[in-house]
């Protein structure tokens, strides 16, 4: 069997069969979701959803799609239910970090008396001396150690990078794991973390800061370079038996266990899609679809408008944790 660095480089690349089908998964999910042929509204199971216009549904679907479909919420919930600001659980999470500092290899803009002005992350950035490990012989680069923990980066997460960052080049691949419970979240977490850093892998990780909006199917978040899938076998096994750990996943996902389920990063251009996540770029794929069949008949079946959608994002619908430019998946 290739190496990874083999998959991803040679002959890995999904061929999608012709013509391409909706995943049973998704196929069960329009049976629950539902518009009107007016385009003004729609219903996920029992939640009913209202807009002013097709345009207006689509987003307003999205989301419900999005909060009840992948992360799991209650259809019960409403779609603007309150979000807690209270991160009751943000220092169980930092002190189960193993690690302080990340490393990053970064240009040296300019020297102070006390440290550097570096580019990190395109923005530039005065480092204090203590964060220098040292120079290069040229003067020209610099490497460097930053806090590896970022709780202000993604809101209502508590977010980490691991010792060693992902490169900007990588194709990520997504790990979630589904935490019913706090302790769960708390314990979880730290195993997950520990397994990486065993396994130096480059990694950025984030969980969910407050018990408040727990159970989530994505109450903890993975993102690993697509290079080292070989480590999934060995963090299944680390958050293996934890009580608090669900068994579902969002149908958007591929299950790798019980509670534990990956996906690769969307891959789409288009303009407003870039730097979406995975759940948001697929719910609005679907409801993109589904609103379109209601509001602009063509012909095309329900099923055939979803399918067409999802293809238009760059998702494969037979296999929707895959983009139709994903790399073949190791895990079997």
């Amino acid at each position: 069997m290739s190496g990874p660095a083999e998959v991803l480089r040679t002959g890995g690349r999904a061929r999608p069969q012709s013509p391409l089908q909706l995943s049973e998964q998704l196929q069960e999910l329009l049976d629950v979701v539902h518009v009107e042929g007016g385009g003004l509204t729609a219903a996920v199971g029992a939640r009913k959803i209202t807009a002013s216009s097709a345009q207006a549904l689509t987003a307003h679907l999205a989301t419900a799609l999005y909060q009840i479909v992948h992360v799991g919420r209650p259809e019960s919930e409403t779609e603007r239910a309150p979000a807690s600001q209270d991160r009751d659980l943000e220092a169980l999470l930092a002190q189960a970090v193993p690690h302080r500092y990340t490393a990053h290899t970064v240009p040296v803009l300019s020297a102070t008396e006390d440290g550097l002005v570096v580019e990190l992350s395109s923005v530039r950035v005065r480092l204090d001396s203590y964060r220098l490990v040292r120079t290069s012989d040229d003067a020209q680069r610099a490497h460097v150690r930053i806090s590896a923990a970022r709780p202000m980066l993604s809101p209502g997460f508590f977010l980490v990078d691991g010792s060693l960052p992902l490169p900007p080049e990588a194709q990520v691949l997504r790990v979630y794991l589904h935490v019913k419970t706090p302790d769960a979240a708390v314990e979880a977490w730290g195993r997950t973390l520990e397994c990486l850093e065993e396994h130096a892998v480059a990694y950025r990780a984030k969980a969910a800061s407050s018990s408040a909006v727990l159970p989530r199917r994505d109450g903890v978040v993975v993102y690993l370079n697509g290079l080292d899938q070989e480590v999934l076998a060995s963090l299944v096994g680390a958050v293996k038996g934890i009580v608090g750990l669900g068994s579902g996943g969002s149908p958007f996902t591929r299950r790798l266990a019980p509670g534990v389920a990956m996906a690769w990063e969307p891959d789409d251009a288009r303009p407003g899609m870039r730097n979406t996540s995975l759940g948001e770029h697929r719910s609005r794929a679907l409801a993109s679809g589904l609103v379109g069949h209601a509001t602009r008949p063509d012909g095309r079946t329900r099923t055939e408008r979803v399918r067409d959608a999802l293809i238009e994002g760059g998702i494969n619908p037979s296999d929707p944790h895959r983009n139709l430019s994903s790399p073949t998946s190791l895990w079997n």
